[in-house]
């Protein structure tokens, strides 16, 4: 039996919040403008953190154990830890210098530039009808605005989309053969490096490392898409819009849309996996987007359109605007939580979960469950043979599951490590 390790690179769902939340209020931080909180993550910070997937370094050296400085309580580099290198920077400000320095713009050694046509009276144009000038000429044509979505090549590695003229970046790993294709994302935790999560988002026990999804391994080609977040911070966002989905939105549908354009994609099976942040954003867009996926993967999540769930968050600043469930709509949601330490900061995501499962039923919503002990973290017992299994009895428009893919495993009789699983059908 190879001892099953907590995944030690990713972080709670609410790390810093509660300092977050506290320290905005105080110092009102809505009109302060102290940051952007639509600032766009370094590209190279993410490459330069992660050249390459395989040279990721084996995370623990036996059962339930982490490299030193981690705990593995609340989860792995929990609250009052450290950032990792390349993410100390999350909350940096902008230097905007000090105003009035000579030779800076708007400074005391400044000048504005000279400006034809303008009031100076040696000036032969002045008042003559020029744009630039006061004479009233007509102002110079103003530029078009930016289309919604603008598509660029999309290939292996990184990739580019621009949303009203912002760019957006995506990492995609492609199947050997691209034809025809199913489609996954994966939503990264609050603070991960979107490839570090990509690269370590499923456990290989014979190998004893995390590893990233194979895309040839489903059994159709499987394109696997992770999205790069804005470094949203509270009350805002966690990373990401998980208040209300906003820009993450239309940037999800902008990547949707240049995917259609440039690939076949079979849109009954499109499926959405999120861990705590990632979980919670992808949870909403499986609220706002209903019809859309075929089945979604839910660790250490919650949704907040669930007033029980609300009443969990400790601290109640925020103002959640998820839409309600249709019980119509159906859907089918892989859900696992970590235990009693599955605790983040300023939520309980175990006692969310008691929460989430009568909700879910009564929303119509088809769950298998799965409870590890490991804390928060993604749940090391199950496999990929596992999560594909049980995403491809998941098509849209098909019949829901009637019970367990036989690979789970089940309380009493085939528990896996810490993990058993049950089967909540829909009404």
């Amino acid at each position: 039996m190879h001892a099953r390790r907590p995944n030690a690179s990713l972080r709670p769902l609410f790390p810093w919040a509660l300092a977050l939340m506290l320290g905005g209020l105080a110092s009102g931080c809505a009109n302060a403008g102290l940051v952007d909180s639509a600032a766009e993550r370094d590209p190279a910070e993410d490459e330069s953190a992660d050249a390459s997937w395989e040279d990721t370094p084996e995370i623990g050296t036996g059962p339930h154990t982490l490299p030193p400085g981690k705990d593995d309580g609340d989860g792995a580099g929990g609250a009052g830890q450290a950032p990792a290198a390349g993410e100390a920077d999350a909350f940096h400000i902008d230097d905007p210098g000090e105003p009035g320095e000579p030779g800076e713009p708007g400074g005391a050694g400044s000048e504005p530039p000279p400006e034809a046509g303008g009031d100076d009276p040696d000036d032969p144009q002045n008042g003559q009808g020029d744009p630039g000038g006061s004479g009233g000429g007509p102002p110079p044509p103003s530029a078009p605005p930016p289309p919604p979505v603008a598509c660029t090549p999309i290939i292996e590695g990184l990739s580019t989309v621009f949303v009203h003229g912002v760019p957006r970046l995506f990492n995609v790993q492609f199947p050997a053969d691209r034809s025809r294709m199913a489609l996954m994302f994966l939503w990264h935790g609050f603070l991960q490096i979107p490839t570090t999560f990509a690269g370590e988002a499923v456990y290989d026990p014979p190998a004893g490392r995390w590893r990233p999804f194979n895309p040839n391994a489903f059994p159709m080609p499987l394109m696997i898409v992770t999205p790069f977040d804005t470094k949203m911070i509270p009350p805002w966002g966690l990373d990401w819009d998980i208040v209300q989905g906003g820009k993450d939105v239309e940037y999800f549908d902008a990547m949707m849309q240049c995917i259609h354009e440039q690939f076949s994609i079979d849109d009954d099976r499109i499926y959405s996996f999120g861990f705590s942040a990632g979980a919670v954003f992808s949870n909403l867009l499986a609220a706002i987007r209903p019809h859309l996926f075929a089945a979604t993967i839910s660790e250490s999540g919650a949704w907040f359109n669930d007033p029980g769930q609300v009443r969990e968050v400790l601290v109640q600043i925020i103002q959640w605007g998820w839409p309600a469930f249709n019980p119509a709509d159906g859907g089918s949601v892989l859900l696992t939580h970590g235990g009693p330490n599955d605790f983040a900061t300023i939520i309980s995501l175990e006692n969310a979960t008691q929460s989430a499962l009568p909700f879910l039923f009564n929303a119509g919503r088809t769950v298998t469950e799965c409870r590890h002990d490991f804390g928060h973290t993604l749940d090391p017992d199950l496999t990929e043979a596992m999560y594909y299994e049980w995403m491809w009895s998941h098509w849209r428009g098909g019949p829901p599951r009637t019970d367990l893919p036989p690979s789970f495993p089940v309380w009493p009789d085939r528990i896996i490590g810490s993990t058993f699983c049950t089967f909540h059908p829909a009404p």
